[in-house]
C-alpha cells in the first residue's frame, strides 16, 4: 500500500506538472518573470473622480415648430363641408402650452403653387404666443374661403382644383431646410423639433406614387432629422361628404400597376369604384407617413378633424444618463507603457514616423484632414498624402476642406468638421449614432461612429464595444487577460434624488486610466511643453428622459494637465483629478487642472 501511495502521488505530480506546462504554452495568463526586477515599476496610473449632473429641465429648451399643409382644392368643400380642418387648426394653437418656443406655419396647396397662410403670406414660422384672437380668427377665415389669386398662384387659379403633392412637400422641405439653416448660424444647441401635418382628401390628378413611395419627396423631408432634433411627416385622410356614397363598382377599364412596380396602385378609371378610390387615397397618405417617420389618422366616419393626438413633443424635458466615459486620447487601447499618440490624432508616435508625419501635429500638412484620417483612408485605397507642401498657388494638398473649415471642431467632440465628412459622421452633433460615445472616441478606439454598434462584439472576447470602450481596451483584439492589469475602473452612484433643477446627479470614481510617454514639444522655440503631458476626455452622455430614441447630448470636459512620471514622478503627485459639474460644457474649452 506504501509503495501504491507513492506511485499515485508521484503520478499526481507528474500530471500536474503537464498540465501547468500545458495551460502555459496555450493562454497568456500571468507567469512570474525575473526579469521584470531588471527594472523598477513606474507608477503612471491616476483616477478621475468628482460629481456629474444631467441636464435640468430649463438648460436646453427645443422649439416645437409645427408646419401644417392642407389641400384647398375645390373638393375639401365636399368632403369638409363644414370646415373642420380650419377648427382644428385653432384647437390646436388653444391646446398648445403658452411657451415662446412654439412656432406654427400653414400653407395650403391648390393650382399650380402652394400658399402660406402666414401674416406676412411668407414661408415661416410664426410664435404661437404672438397670435391674438383676431389673428386666429382671421386665419380661419383665410382657410375657408381660400381662391388661389395672382398675387399667390401663378396661374391666377385656373387650375385651382387640380391636385399636387411634390410641390408642397417641396415648400415644406425648403421652409424646415430653411430654418435649421438659421439656427446652424446662430450656434445654438437648442434644435428644433418638427411635425408636419399633411391632410388631403384625395390624390394627386397626375400619379406622383413613383416619386411619394419609392422617390425622395418624402424622404427628404424625413432626411433633416439629421440636423434637427426630430423631423416628423403626419398624414391626414378626409372624406365626410353629405352626399352618400355610390356603392358602384365597375372596374371595366382597370389598369393593373408595372409588372414590378411597388410604388404605384391600381389605377382605377374616375367613377368607376369610389370606395376602391377612397382606399387607395387613405392608404397612400398611411404609406407617407411611415415613410416620413410620422402618423396617420383617417377621417371617414362623420367626426370632425383634430390634430391634437399627434405626438409633437416637450419643449422642457428631464434628460437620463446613457453612458459616462473616462478616455486618454494620449494613450493607445490597452495603454502599453512604450507607446503613445502625442498629438492625439489616432497615430501612435511610432505609427507617424513609419507614414513620414509629424507626432507633434494631428493634421502635418495643414489640409484640414487629420494625419490618422488620412493615413487610414490612404490604406483602403484613397488617394490621401498627409505630408504635401503646400503650394504658393494653394495647391499641393489633398482637395476636399475648405480653408475656412481647417482646423473646425463645431460640435467640440474631438474631431474636426472635414474629418467627419470623411468618416462620415455629423459634423454638428458630438455623438452621430446616439450610443453615448462621441465619435471622436469610437475613432480612436476603431468602432464605426455613423453607425449603432455599441453590443457588438467584433474581437468575440465577451466584451461588448462599449464595455470595451468604458475599460480602453481594444475593441478588435481579444485582450481580456490584460483587463486586471490595464482596464480602467468605474464606480458610478447616484447622489441623491433628483433635485429641483430636474437634475440627477452621480458621484464617480474611474480608477487604473494610465497615463502615456508623450513627447515634448519645443517647435516654438520657446518654453514649449514638456514630455508627459497627456490629454484626457471626461465625457457624460444624456438622453430624454420622455424618448429614449431621442437625441443624445453630450457634455465633456478636457483636462491636459497630467504628466507621466518624468524622474519618477508623476502630475499629480496624488494621482487624482477632481471633477465638478460646472467642469463639463458643450462647448470647446480645455481644462489645466492639475
Amino acid at each position: 500500500m506504501t509503495v501504491r501511495r507513492r506511485q499515485g502521488a508521484g503520478w499526481r505530480a507528474g500530471h500536474a506538472a503537464a498540465l501547468a506546462v500545458a495551460a502555459w504554452s496555450c493562454t497568456d495568463v500571468y507567469v512570474y518573470d525575473p526579469l521584470n526586477t531588471a527594472s523598477a515599476p513606474v507608477d503612471r496610473t491616476v483616477t478621475v473622480e468628482g460629481r456629474v449632473c444631467t441636464l435640468g429641465t430649463n438648460e436646453v429648451v427645443r422649439p416645437i415648430k409645427i408646419m401644417m399643409a392642407l389641400d384647398a382644392s375645390q373638393s375639401m368643400n365636399v368632403t369638409d363641408p363644414d370646415g373642420t380642418r380650419a377648427t382644428a387648426i385653432i384647437d390646436l394653437m388653444e391646446a398648445l402650452p403658452t411657451d415662446p418656443e412654439i412656432y406654427i406655419s400653414v400653407m395650403v396647396f391648390a393650382g399650380s403653387t402652394p400658399a402660406f397662410l402666414t401674416r406676412s403670406n411668407l414661408p415661416e414660422f410664426e410664435q404661437l404666443i404672438t397670435f391674438t384672437d383676431n389673428d386666429r380668427l382671421m386665419l380661419k377665415e383665410r382657410l375657408l374661403n381660400f381662391v388661389p389669386t395672382p398675387g399667390l398662384n401663378p396661374d391666377g387659379g385656373a387650375n385651382a382644383d387640380a391636385t399636387d403633392f411634390i410641390k408642397p412637400l417641396a415648400e415644406i422641405y425648403a421652409l424646415i431646410n430653411r430654418d435649421l439653416a438659421i439656427a446652424r448660424l446662430s450656434k445654438s444647441e437648442a434644435v428644433a423639433r418638427y411635425s408636419v401635418i399633411f391632410l388631403s382628401d384625395g390624390h394627386p390628378t397626375i400619379n406622383q406614387d413613383d416619386e411619394l413611395l419609392c422617390g425622395d419627396a418624402v424622404v427628404r423631408v424625413r432626411q433633416l432629422k439629421d440636423l434637427a432634433d426630430d423631423v416628423r411627416v403626419n398624414t391626414v385622410h378626409v372624406f365626410n361628404p353629405t352626399q352618400p356614397l355610390s356603392a358602384v363598382c365597375d372596374l371595366t377599364g382597370y389598369t393593373a400597376p408595372p409588372t414590378g412596380s411597388s410604388c404605384r396602385f391600381p389605377v382605377v378609371p374616375a367613377g368607376a369604384c369610389p370606395m376602391l378610390m377612397i382606399n387607395q387615397d387613405a392608404e397612400r397618405l398611411d404609406r407617407m407617413a411611415q415613410i416620413g417617420g410620422g402618423a396617420f389618422r383617417d377621417f371617414r366616419n362623420n367626426e370632425p378633424i383634430n390634430f391634437l393626438n399627434f405626438d409633437f413633443g416637450e419643449v422642457r424635458r428631464d434628460y437620463a444618463l446613457k453612458e459616462f466615459l473616462v478616455t486618454n486620447f494620449s494613450a493607445p487601447a490597452d495603454s502599453p507603457d512604450t507607446e503613445a499618440d502625442s498629438d492625439g490624432d489616432g497615430l501612435t508616435d511610432a505609427e507617424e514616423l513609419a507614414a513620414g508625419t509629424d507626432p507633434l501635429a494631428p493634421d502635418t500638412d495643414g489640409d484640414g484632414f487629420s494625419d490618422g484620417v488620412e493615413v487610414h483612408f490612404a490604406k483602403l485605397g484613397a488617394s490621401f498624402v498627409p505630408n504635401q507642401l503646400a503650394q504658393p498657388d494653394g495647391g499641393g494638398l489633398d482637395p476636399g476642406c475648405p480653408p475656412a473649415l481647417r482646423a473646425i471642431d463645431s460640435d467640440c467632440d474631438g474631431l474636426t468638421d472635414c474629418d467627419e465628412q470623411i468618416i462620415g459622421t455629423n459634423g454638428l452633433r458630438s455623438d452621430s449614432d446616439q450610443d453615448g460615445i462621441p465619435d471622436s472616441i469610437e475613432w480612436q478606439m476603431r468602432t464605426q461612429p455613423s453607425s449603432y454598434d455599441r453590443d457588438e462584439d467584433p474581437d468575440s472576447d465577451g466584451m461588448y464595444n462599449y464595455q470595451e470602450i468604458q475599460r480602453h481596451t481594444d475593441p478588435l483584439l481579444a485582450d481580456g487577460s490584460k483587463l486586471t492589469t490595464t482596464g480602467y475602473r468605474y464606480q458610478i452612484n447616484a447622489d441623491g434624488p433628483v433635485d429641483p433643477q430636474g437634475r440627477q446627479c452621480y458621484r464617480f470614481r474611474v480608477a487604473n486610466i494610465a497615463l502615456a510617454p508623450t513627447l515634448p514639444d519645443f517647435r516654438d522655440g520657446g518654453s514649449g511643453r514638456g514630455a508627459g503631458y497627456n490629454d484626457l476626455f471626461v465625457s457624460l452622455a444624456m438622453i430624454p428622459a420622455d424618448d429614449p430614441t431621442g437625441r443624445t447630448l453630450v457634455r465633456g470636459a478636457r483636462f491636459k494637465g497630467m504628466r507621466y512620471p518624468i524622474g519618477g514622478i508623476k502630475s499629480p503627485v496624488d494621482g487624482v483629478i477632481e471633477v465638478a459639474p460646472e467642469d463639463l460644457l458643450d462647448r470647446c474649452e480645455v481644462k489645466k487642472k492639475p
